[in-house]
């Protein structure tokens, strides 16, 4: 079976990391786990480099780690995970499965905010349905992609914000993507700090502001200030 390599982006997780680190490694299928730590001022580098042999250091910022975490991929295909993402079983597997249609470049799952309130199950639903039909995903969403196309496409822009959308659409004119049904779930905890609806009409907004045309570093400075 292909090797999946699991890039995770991380910063000042050092309550978590082990925890990530530990799902990702009960999940079956051919893989291997690639940390890029952002300059975390925590133990999170030495807790990670205690569990994995792929762990490195750069500055911060997501797109940049993800590209960092790239170049040491060995795998055919990366995975592109959040560390406060988990995964359901059997998502590495399906993976594998879905590249073996040498069409398929790339994709992502099917999101599920971890709670049970109605307004984020519609978050998810909406999510899911903006992925699998209009093909753009977010990060959340578990993006994976091959490796090669991966280089060929120039990687992860290196902006504040929106750099997942933005490689999604660079993906979805490439080829064919795979929205798998297997299940990633993301913590809502960023939603219940900053509120439910506080949070999905900042989340909205920077959206449309983006689509407007209002630059990345202008859409991370109203983001931080928001929260």
């Amino acid at each position: 079976m292909s090797l999946v390599s699991v890039v995770i982006p991380v910063l000042n997780e050092e309550s978590t990391i082990i925890e990530t680190l530990e799902h990702v490694q009960s999940l079956s299928g051919n893989k291997e786990i690639i940390v890029v730590d952002g300059g975390s001022e925590d133990n999170t580098y030495n807790l990670a480099q205690n569990f994995t042999a792929k762990v490195c250091q750069t500055t911060k910022g997501r797109g940049h780690q993800m590209n960092v975490g790239a170049e040491l991929a060995e795998g055919d295909v990366i995975l592109f995970l959040h560390s406060d993402s988990r995964l359901e079983e059997g998502a590495i597997l399906a993976i594998q499965d879905a590249i073996e249609d040498q069409k398929i470049i790339g994709g992502n799952f099917s999101l599920k905010i971890d709670d049970n309130s109605w307004a984020l199950g519609f978050i998810s639903w909406t999510s899911n349905l903006r992925a699998k039909y209009l093909k753009l995903a977010f990060g959340d969403q578990g993006i994976f992609v091959r490796r090669k196309v991966f280089s060929d496409l120039g990687g992860y822009p290196e902006i504040e914000l929106m750099e997942d959308w933005e490689f999604s659409k660079k993906m979805s004119k490439r080829g064919k993507l795979a929205y798998l049904p297997n299940k990633i779930y993301t913590s809502a905890r960023r939603w219940h700090k900053f509120g439910i609806w506080k949070t999905i009409f900042l989340m909205h907004k920077i959206k449309l502001l983006y689509i407007l045309g209002v630059s990345p570093a202008k859409l991370n400075q109203i983001y931080r200030n928001a929260r």
